[in-house]
């Protein structure tokens, strides 16, 4: 049996190698994820270890909640500062060399097009040059010199290049202050990089620095040098019994590690990303191989019942059958590890097109990566020809006796829609239990495989009806339209697992489209519902801060009623981080329409407003009080005074400005609402505030129509960067196609011979092939479309409390999208139809 299987292997080396693609695809976004983050790693590993080199101890303030999705997000964090007092302790301890200090905080830089450089990719950080040159943590000056006195700053050297930036040369650099003009007088770098991961780095003297990012007085972190001979554990033991336990003190080499962890963390958010698609371009092409094994199974009906019949037990065929998976799946398996390498490769290219340098490294394969790869390609492979293995073993030796290889019995209606509707309910109940009952993203995900399965293994009795409307264009086009919508439904099983995979792949966009859509359609209504302001001032990217000077100026235009400063921050309340906002108690209902159920805002600099949803779900009420901690003040009871209608509300806790003030350190504002005077156009106001803000550059003055556009901006782009990697599941699904119609063509040579005998000529052979890919794919289309739907409304009424109030359903789009799924059918048709068209007709009718 073993000789059986490889010489079927080895005589269809091409079917070999198109059921492989799905499997050299999908394993190679995991190998690939896996060889960049461990790549990447080792590299971030050692980078930081150099960075860091010349620190034995670094001082700085425990991280209590971590970063801060409001004012300052990527640039500072919820540490506290470390005193200057303390610097001095520091400085005095026995054993201590050197002692230097850090600040950094919001440094933009404004290009030459009067464009924030960056703009909202990586953080923009502004820090002190080092007073210390053997404290400098990794800085390398790569031309002219650090800045020594005010107007001058350094860059980082990726930044001077990508804005063609020379010593010597001016730019424009806003902070908390008005915009300055500064003379950059260096650039650096941090061993082999320009940049880290693409951040924009302004270096200010120490004494301009400090004006600007010291907070209360205080330092980011300190770093010390020890004196010789003395050990830096042993050092950063008498300075942690200084400093105090609100105090990290770490040495060198676990700063680096420590650093090394944050880059890591984030680069396993793309891990991630990858697995999950890798996940789907997985599940798509079982499909592919499931469908691919069966019609094999049915073409080798009489060779398979005359191996039962000179002997073969059920065992040894079953054997045979997934023995030729398992080859199938390793083939597939192998070179998806050497994809994953160009997969790796690649994203590196594009990280580095986009401006995010990362360290030079060898790519790597190590163990882990090659065994989950080679487990998940023959696993997937080997469970999606089961079900046709277990076939071949039913074939009877009788079998051997007919003049033509049968196919087996199809499945019964009855058993498909029994064990389609068992896992139809399983799969809406766990989609019910991760939406609805805070079941988590993995119980939906679970219910989103079981629920597809569902629809796969319903499909079949969907395919007659549905072919009767789907195929009324192929039937118009005369006898060969004809043909393909009968080879169609010739067997449902067939052509609704071939048109599966297409399924899964539409049913991915057209949610993704659905559910884009919804968010538009309801930020579309929260700004015409909610907004009472005319006018958002802000960066607009949701965390940059701006300078609080740009309220005070907006405050003082008599074109001005109000202008409402919002602050973001965060505390912890049960465990969990919390986010807060904060505008002056007496203007939030001025700029905002927001029902208030009890209680008032008026009363918000003296407790929480909460959503109405928390204090259900909490059983609180206005007088309530609410044990939480604060980074700066600790532990705290506050009372509740009023209660909100959280719809359309992206927070759940709000107060008065005077209460942020007690409770955080940073008093930046993250945006400015603006309510005109009465008689006062947007037209008339526009061009006073931009003029009010002038000094700001990063400050955009941003009517509604203006928020409308940046909303659809961004969600455009996150569309253009899941459609590209949805592409892969679309492309295995094409694969299938093609794999389908080029065994089916093998199947019925016989057929296509007799049709050529009777006058059928080429032309319309590769008609009717190219029909039949048509109705595949819309069928496959039009089934995603119904999944998409089913699965963006499910999300859409999940996510109705936390704001998405609007389900949207762009039929334009989709309707698009089926038209590119037929011409996409018309691709995948060019070779089969061409191979049928090519049959010559007396060998062709002598075929058995």
């Amino acid at each position: 049996m073993l000789r059986a299987t490889w010489k079927s292997l080895m005589g269809h080396k091409l079917r070999l190698a198109a059921t492989a693609i799905s499997v050299v695809l999908g394993v190679g976004l995991v190998s690939g994820a896996y060889v960049l983050t461990d790549a990447m790693g080792d590299a971030f590993d050692g980078l930081f270890g150099e960075i860091v080199s010349g620190v034995d101890v670094s001082v700085r303030g425990t991280q209590a909640f971590g970063q801060t999705p409001g004012p300052g997000a990527g640039v500072t964090d919820q540490r506290q500062p470390v005193p200057t007092s303390l610097f001095a302790q520091i400085k005095a301890i026995d054993g201590v060399a050197a002692a230097d200090f850090t600040v950094e905080g919001y440094a933009q830089l404004i290009g030459s097009d009067g464009e924030p450089v960056g703009g909202m990719g990586p953080p923009t950080i502004g820090v002190n040059a080092p007073t210390v040159p053997e404290l400098s943590t990794g800085l390398e000056v790569r031309e002219g010199r650090l800045p020594t006195q005010p107007g001058e700053i350094a860059l980082d050297a990726g930044t001077a290049q990508t804005q063609g930036l020379e010593v010597g040369d001016a730019i424009t650099v806003v902070t908390t202050r008005p915009a300055e003009e500064q003379e950059v007088v260096g650039t650096v770098g941090f061993g082999q990089l320009d940049s880290l991961m693409g951040a924009t780095l302004v270096i200010f003297d120490a004494e301009t620095a400090t004006e600007l990012f010291a907070v209360d007085g205080g330092y980011s972190s300190v770093e010390v040098a020890a004196a010789p001979g003395v050990d830096s554990a042993a050092l950063r033991d008498r300075i942690a019994s200084v400093a105090g336990a609100q105090f990290e003190v770490l040495t060198g080499e676990g700063l680096a590690q420590d650093l090394a962890g944050e880059v890591k963390q984030g680069l396993g958010f793309l891990t991630t990303v990858l697995l999950v698609f890798a996940g789907v371009a997985l599940f798509v092409g079982a499909f592919l191989i499931a469908n691919t094994f069966s019609i094999i199974v049915a073409q080798r009906t009489r060779e398979l019942a005359l191996l039962r019949a000179v002997g073969a037990s059920r065992r040894q065929v079953l054997g045979s059958v997934l023995g030729e998976a398992t080859a199938t799946g390793l083939f597939g398996a192998v070179l998806g590890l050497l994809f994953g390498f160009a997969v790796a490769a690649g994203l590196t290219a594009v990280m580095g097109a986009i401006g995010v340098d990362l360290p030079r490294a060898d790519l790597t394969l190590r163990p882990r990566t090659v065994v989950v790869s080679l487990i998940v390609g023959v696993g997937v492979t080997v469970v999606a020809a089961v079900a046709p293995a277990l076939r071949a073993t039913r074939v009877a030796p009788v079998a051997a006796l007919q003049a033509v290889a049968a196919p087996p019995p199809p499945t019964s209606s009855r058993m498909r829609i029994i064990g389609g509707g068992v896992l139809a309910v399983i799969g809406i109940a766990l989609l019910a239990a991760g939406l609805f009952a805070d079941g988590g993203i993995e119980v939906v995900g679970a219910g989103a495989v079981v629920f597809l399965l569902a629809v796969a293994v319903l499909s079949p009795l969907a395919v007659r009806p549905l072919m009767r409307v789907i195929g009324l264009p192929a039937r118009a086009r005369g006898a060969a339209g004809e043909l393909a919508t009968r080879n169609a439904v010739r067997s449902p099983s067939r052509t609704a697992s071939t048109a599966a995979a297409l399924m899964i792949g539409l049913a991915l966009v057209s949610f993704v489209l659905i559910l884009t859509q919804s968010v538009r359609a309801t930020a579309d209504d929260v700004i015409e519902q909610a907004f009472r302001a005319e006018f958002v001032v802000g960066v607009g990217d949701g965390f940059t801060p701006i300078s609080p000077e740009v309220a005070d100026r907006l405050e003082e235009l008599a074109e001005v009623a109000v202008a409402a400063r919002q602050r973001v921050g965060q505390f912890r309340r049960d465990g969990t981080t919390q986010v807060l906002g904060a505008m002056p108690a007496d203007r939030i209902e001025e700029v905002f329409s927001i029902d208030v159920i009890e209680g008032s805002f008026a009363a918000a600099d003296n407790g929480l407003v909460v959503s109405d949803d928390v204090a259900e779900k909490e059983g609180w009420s206005t007088g309530d009080s609410v044990d939480v901690e604060f980074a700066l003040t600790g532990e705290q009871s506050l009372p509740i005074v009023g209660v909100f209608d959280g719809q359309g509300v992206d927070v759940d806790f709000m107060t008065g400005l005077a209460m942020y003030e007690r409770h955080f350190r940073d008093q930046l504002d993250l945006s400015v609402y603006v309510r005109l005077a009465d008689g006062v156009t947007v037209e008339q106001a526009r061009p006073v505030l931009e003029a009010a803000v002038a000094d700001f550059p990063t400050a955009r003055v941003q009517d509604q129509t203006d928020l409308r556009e940046q909303i659809d901006q961004q969600l455009n782009q996150l569309l253009s960067m899941i459609f590209v990697l949805l592409a892969l599941s679309i492309l295995i699904a094409l694969f299938g196609i093609v794999n389908t119609l080029g065994l089916s063509i093998y199947e019925r040579i016989r057929e296509l011979g007799l049709l050529r005998a009777v006058g059928m000529s080429r032309r319309q052979v590769r008609t009717m092939v190219r029909w039949e890919a048509v109705l595949i794919a819309v069928l496959g289309a039009v089934l995603g479309l119904l999944v998409g739907v089913v699965f963006a409304w499910m999300l859409t009424r999940a996510l109705a409390d936390q704001g998405i109030t609007q389900f949207a359903v762009p039929g334009g789009q989709l309707a698009i999208a089926v038209i590119l799924a037929a011409l996409a059918g018309v691709l995948a048709a060019i070779v089969p139809a061409r191979r049928a068209s090519r049959i010559k007709m007396l060998e062709a009718i002598s075929a058995e």
